[in-house]
C-alpha cells in the first residue's frame, strides 16, 4: 500500500490547487458582487427619481432624470469590466451554465433601459408600469448575485454572502415601497391595492432583515441597529399609507417629503451594504490566505481523510419501505453526485417556493388584520374624546408600553371592553 502514498499526495496537492483557485474565483466574484450592488442602488435611484417624475406630471425632477441616467450608465461599465472573461469553446466548464446564464438575463435586461426612459419621459408608463420594468432589471440583477452564493463552498464565505444577498433584497424592497408611497401620497389618497401592496413589502422587508441579522458581522449589525433606531418618520407616515387615512398635506408636497425621507433611509441601508461588500472580500482573502498555508505533506493528507470520513455521502430517496430493515439512508452508489444534487436541488426548492407563498401569505393576512383592529380602536378613541388620529396612535402606543403588550392586544381590549357598555359619544 506504501507505493500508493505518493500518488495520494499528488492528489492531495491538486486538491489544495483547485481550492486555491476557487477562492481566487470567490474573490473576483466577490468584487462582481459590489460592483452590482452599486449598479442596483443607481436604478433604485432613477426608479425613484423616474415615479417621481411620472406621479407629478413633470412638474419634479426633470433636471434629476439626466444624472441619474448618467450614474446608473457609469456603473454598467463598471459592471462589463468586472464580468468574467468569456472562455474558449475548448475550454467551455458546464459548472458555470447556470451563472453564465444569469449574465445573460441580467445584460439582456438592461439593454431595455433606453426604451423605458423614452417611454418615462413622454408619459408612455403609468407609474405602476415604469416601477415593474426598473424592479424586472433589478430582479435580474439579484438572480445574478444569488448564483454568485450557489458557487461558494467556503463556510464563512457563503455566510457573508448570504447576509449581504438576503439584505439587499430587504432594501429592494424599501425601494419598491418608496415607489408605490410616493405614487400613493401624489394621488392624495392610497388605494386599497395600494395600502394591501405596503403592508406586504413591510412585512417582507422585516423578513429579509430578519434574515441578514442570523448572518451577519457584528460591524454591520451595529450598523444597522443605528438606521434602524432613526425611523420614527417614516414609520408615522407607513400608518397613513397603510390605513388609508388623509395625509396632512396634499399632493406633490407630500410625495416629495415622503420619497425623502425614503432616500434618507435607503442610503443609511447602502452604507450598511457597502460594509458587508467589505466584509465579504475580507472574507475571501483570509480563506485565500489560509489555504496557501494549508500543509501538503502526510499529516495534511490523514486531517483531509478525516474530514471526509465525517461528511455525509450522497443519498436517494425511494417511495415505499417494503423490505428496509434498517433506518438508515441509501448510498447513493451509482448515481453521480451531480445529479443527487440536481433532484434534491429541485425537490428542495420547490418545497421552499411554496412554503414561503404560504407564509408570505400568512404572515400579510395576520399584519392586515391586526391593523385593522387598531383602526378601530382608535376610531374608538376619537369618538370618545377629542383627538386626531395621530393622538389616537399615540395613546395606544403608550399603554403598549406601559404594559408590555403588543399594541394589537391593546387595541383588541379596548374593543372587548367597548362592547359591553353602551357607546355614548363626546
Amino acid at each position: 500500500m506504501s507505493e500508493t502514498l505518493p500518488v495520494a499526495l499528488s492528489w492531495l496537492l491538486a486538491s489544495q490547487q483547485c481550492e486555491r483557485a476557487g477562492l481566487q474565483n470567490l474573490l473576483q466574484t466577490g468584487r462582481l458582487t459590489d460592483v452590482i450592488s452599486q449598479l442596483i442602488h443607481e436604478l433604485q435611484r432613477e426608479r425613484g427619481a423616474s415615479n417621481i417624475w411620472i406621479c407629478s406630471q413633470g412638474q419634479l425632477f426633470g433636471e434629476e432624470l439626466p444624472l441619474r441616467e448618467q450614474q446608473v450608465s457609469q456603473a454598467i461599465s463598471s459592471l462589463m469590466h468586472h464580468l468574467p472573461p468569456l472562455p474558449a469553446t475548448e475550454h467551455a466548464w458546464p459548472g458555470n451554465r447556470r451563472l453564465f446564464s444569469r449574465i445573460a438575463a441580467a445584460l439582456h435586461a438592461i439593454s431595455e433601459l433606453t426604451a423605458l426612459r423614452e417611454g418615462v419621459r413622454l408619459f408612455g408608463f403609468t407609474h405602476s408600469g415604469a416601477m415593474d420594468r426598473f424592479s424586472f432589471i433589478i430582479r435580474q440583477l439579484l438572480n445574478l448575485v444569488y448564483e454568485t452564493i450557489d458557487t461558494a463552498t467556503d463556510r464563512d464565505v457563503s455566510r457573508a454572502q448570504i447576509a449581504m444577498f438576503t439584505f439587499m433584497q430587504g432594501k429592494e424592497l424599501a425601494g419598491q415601497e418608496r415607489a408605490i408611497g410616493s405614487a400613493g401620497y401624489a394621488a392624495g389618497l392610497f388605494s386599497p391595492e395600494q395600502s394591501e401592496k405596503m403592508v406586504s413589502l413591510i412585512a417582507a422587508q422585516e423578513r429579509c432583515f430578519a434574515s441578514f441579522t442570523q448572518f451577519a458581522d457584528a460591524q454591520s449589525l451595529q450598523r444597522w441597529r443605528q438606521v434602524s433606531s432613526n425611523e420614527n418618520d417614516v414609520e408615522r407616515l407607513r400608518r397613513i399609507a397603510c390605513t388609508r387615512s388623509q395625509p396632512e398635506a396634499q399632493g406633490n408636497e407630500m410625495a416629495l417629503r415622503w420619497f425623502q425621507l425614503m432616500s434618507r433611509r435607503i442610503d443609511g441601508l447602502k452604507s450598511i451594504e457597502d460594509g458587508l461588500a467589505q466584509h465579504l472580500m475580507l472574507r475571501c482573502r483570509e480563506s485565500l490566505r489560509g489555504a496557501a498555508e494549508a500543509g501538503s505533506g502526510e499529516a495534511a493528507l490523514q486531517q483531509a481523510v478525516d474530514q471526509l470520513k465525517n461528511e455525509p455521502a450522497y443519498t436517494v430517496f425511494v417511495a415505499g419501505n417494503e423490505g428496509m430493515e434498517h433506518d438508515g439512508p441509501l448510498e447513493a452508489d451509482g448515481l453521480l453526485p451531480e445529479l443527487g444534487r440536481s433532484v434534491l436541488g429541485l425537490v428542495q426548492e420547490q418545497s421552499q417556493r411554496l412554503q414561503a407563498q404560504d407564509d408570505e401569505l400568512a404572515a400579510m393576512r395576520t399584519t392586515l388584520n391586526e391593523r385593522k383592529v387598531i383602526d378601530r380602536a382608535k376610531a374608538m378613541l376619537m369618538r370618545h374624546h377629542p383627538y386626531t388620529e395621530e393622538q389616537a396612535w399615540q395613546t395606544l402606543r403608550k399603554m403598549a408600553m406601559d404594559q408590555n403588550r403588543r399594541m394589537v392586544d391593546i387595541a383588541n381590549a379596548l374593543l372587548s371592553v367597548a362592547a359591553v357598555f353602551p357607546t355614548t359619544t363626546k
